[in-house]
């Protein structure tokens, strides 16, 4: 089965590979295979001109031996180069010097491997095994026309002589080189293909690493600030109920409050990863608006019902600005009130403010020190981590320390330039 249709999409007609370039590909594949065939038409060819009678009859069953050696190491001409291009030459030589009369027989393998000594060889060695081939293919020829010049007619037929093999020769050198350009370009062409193959995978990889890390801070802020005020919402209810069973009541309608909200803040949480919506049929709205700066005020209330004395001052005038940064002022204020819980107790005076100026944001959220018991909250925690990187993701900052009048202080600093 197909890869695209193992992943669900039917592969068309046009996206199919056709017969030549399945042919193309299985050659590719199986260089050794095709390059065994040529070396079986090469040995046909010598074949077929020895007993045409291209080769004096007293050299023809040398010619039909050497016809199978001179070929046979063309099949290893692109896996092992080197070595069959200098078998290649040492045969052509043996045969030219020892047979001359079978010079025709070594002559075209001689030159298969020449080229092919250029283009898939080391450069030096591919040169090395070039000359050896060309003085295998064309020594014994050069000795008998140079010692046979008085026998030439005219002054230029030894030049003419000489110097067809040496052109022929020059046209498979640069036949080689164009090839082995070719492969070379090939090969860089892949390497960047695997590259970017590579560079597109951290990318991705990057990308889900940031996504874990949004998905971590958003959880950390929901669930983590919800439990912490229905802990100290419990804690409260169990001395209320003793003297007050109205005021226990009450408690336990905050701790359902809560719970609620935070279950829609999961279940929104949870459509948005996965880009669907949710249709339970419950009263929960699926896909609710993240919340910002204007529901700061209403998270304030609902920590001061939780019996956290908490108070809010806005100075400037408040606007409208990016979701980001307003979900990044809410995230904040939510953390920073969840940590006095967990740290300070449910009795320690809180306050939170907003300033607005023309350019920047500025949420201070500071607690008068703890009065009473001090919670003991597990360790390990990253709330201060996650402020930070969300701040940072708008181009904010966040600075947290003691107080210099007692307690823990907490500042959160967006520009708001671009937010008009």
């Amino acid at each position: 089965m197909c890869g695209a249709a193992r992943w669900g999409r039917a592969v068309t007609a046009a996206e199919r590979p056709t017969i030549v370039e399945r042919f193309v590909t299985l050659c590719r594949r199986n260089p050794v295979v095709v390059d065994a065939v040529l070396a079986a038409l090469l040995m046909y060819v010598a074949v077929s001109w020895t007993l045409e009678g291209k080769v004096p009859r007293a050299d023809q069953a040398v010619a039909l031996v050497m016809a199978v050696l001179v070929a046979t190491p063309v099949a290893l001409r692109r896996t092992h180069p080197i070595p069959a291009a200098v078998g290649t030459a040492v045969i052509a030589a043996a045969a030219q010097l020892f047979f001359p009369g079978i010079g025709a027989v070594v002559l075209l393998p001689a030159l298969v491997m020449g080229y092919s000594a250029i283009a898939y060889g080391p450069r030096w060695a591919g040169a090395v095994a070039f000359v050896l081939i060309l003085l295998g293919a064309v020594i014994r020829p050069a000795i008998g026309l140079l010692t046979t010049t008085a026998d030439l007619p005219g002054p230029w037929a030894l030049p003419l002589v000489l110097g067809v093999p040496l052109v022929l020769a020059l046209l498979v050198w640069l036949s080689g080189s164009l090839r082995r350009a070719a492969v070379r370009r090939t090969e860089q062409l892949r390497d960047r293909a695997r590259l970017l193959e590579e560079t597109r995978r951290q990318e991705v990889r990057i990308e889900l690493l940031a996504e874990r890390s949004r998905i971590s801070r958003e959880v950390h802020d929901v669930v983590a600030h919800s439990l912490s005020g229905i802990i100290a919402q419990a804690d409260g209810g169990q001395f209320a109920a003793q003297r007050d069973p109205q005021k226990a009541v009450e408690v336990l309608a905050g701790i359902a409050t809560t719970g609620r909200e935070a279950l829609g803040d999961v279940r929104g949480l949870l459509e948005m990863l996965r880009d669907s919506g949710i249709d339970d049929g419950g009263v929960d709205e699926p896909g609710r608006p993240q919340p910002g700066t204007d529901d700061v005020a209403a998270l304030v209330e609902q920590v001061r019902a939780g019996g956290l004395p908490v108070e809010l001052a806005v100075t400037g005038t408040p606007r409208p600005i990016g979701g980001g940064s307003a979900l990044t002022a809410y995230r904040v204020v939510q953390e920073a009130l969840t940590n006095v819980l967990k740290h300070a107790g449910p009795a320690t005076p809180t306050h939170v403010g907003l300033e607005w100026t023309e350019d920047e944001l500025t949420v201070r959220i500071r607690d008068e020190g703890a009065r009473g018991p001090v919670p003991r909250p597990p360790r390990g925690g990253h709330g201060l981590i996650g402020m930070r990187e969300r701040a940072a993701l708008h181009g904010g900052s966040v600075e947290t320390g003691p107080h210099p009048d007692g307690g823990w202080a907490v500042r959160l600093r967006l520009p708001l330039r671009g937010e008009r």
